[in-house]
């Protein structure tokens, strides 16, 4: 999980802090990504896209072929490992099929400013998945052919982090001035959820499910009866 300028992962109910890519110190990590195959990728403004290499506790850049390293959000397919998205604002969104080797850009985007946006194997696309993409306005959805950006229901604001259940992909969550909203149907109708502090960030943890990160550096689970219990570093 990126919370603020951090980065954590999460195992068995515990924390791990990351040591971040040495890049310039006007690069900001904004967004993280998961793997189909569990490779970690950060990216932000001025740092363009990275890859974990856990094994050596190291970074890669993947930047070779962007235009720039303004991105400001990115997602990793839900079952094609090699498969990535990065958005970089009036230049599009671009995406590699080679985990970042060679990028191309397939689209312009939804009409608002990505935030943050995921790829999700929710079912009824006519290509391989779903992008949800965060936005100043609300969520917005497309199939992964790009066929067309519409909205994800009713749910307005500057979205500031989004996340999906990967064990039921109808679920997606998303945060809004610090408010956790979730959609059970696939961003059709959404309803908001109760927790103790203003959430920052999303991620889900396979032993510990959802996870949020809060405005004052707490990170929280979702119990199976709502209850929030603190992920002890």
């Amino acid at each position: 999980m990126l919370q603020g300028s951090d980065l954590f992962a999460m195992e068995g109910g515990t924390s791990t802090k990351i040591a971040l890519p040495a890049t310039d110190q006007s690069a900001q990590p904004t967004t993280l990504a998961r793997g189909a195959d569990g490779s970690v990728y950060l990216a932000g403004p001025g740092l363009g896209v990275w890859r974990y290499d856990g094994a050596g506790e190291s970074w890669q850049s993947l930047n070779n072929t962007l235009p720039d390293l303004g991105v400001t959000a990115m997602a990793a397919h839900a079952t094609q490992p090699g498969t990535l998205y990065a958005y970089l604002g009036k230049d599009g969104m671009f995406r590699s099929r080679n985990g970042g080797a060679e990028w191309v850009k397939v689209d312009s985007g939804p009409q608002e400013p990505v935030q943050t946006f995921l790829h999700s194997d929710m079912p009824g696309s006519m290509e391989s998945g779903w992008l949800f993409a965060g936005t100043t306005r609300g969520v917005a959805r497309s199939m992964d052919c790009f066929c067309f950006w519409g909205d994800a229901g009713d749910l307005r604001g500057m979205v500031s982090a989004i996340d999906y259940d990967p064990a039921a992909p109808e679920n997606v969550y998303a945060v809004i001035e610090g408010q956790l909203h979730h959609s059970a149907d696939g961003g059709e109708v959404w309803t908001g959820l109760k927790v103790p502090q203003p959430v920052t960030a999303l991620a889900f943890s396979p032993s510990q499910g959802l996870v949020v990160g809060t405005a004052n550096g707490n990170l929280l689970a979702r119990g199976a009866a709502d209850e929030w219990a603190p992920v002890h570093e």
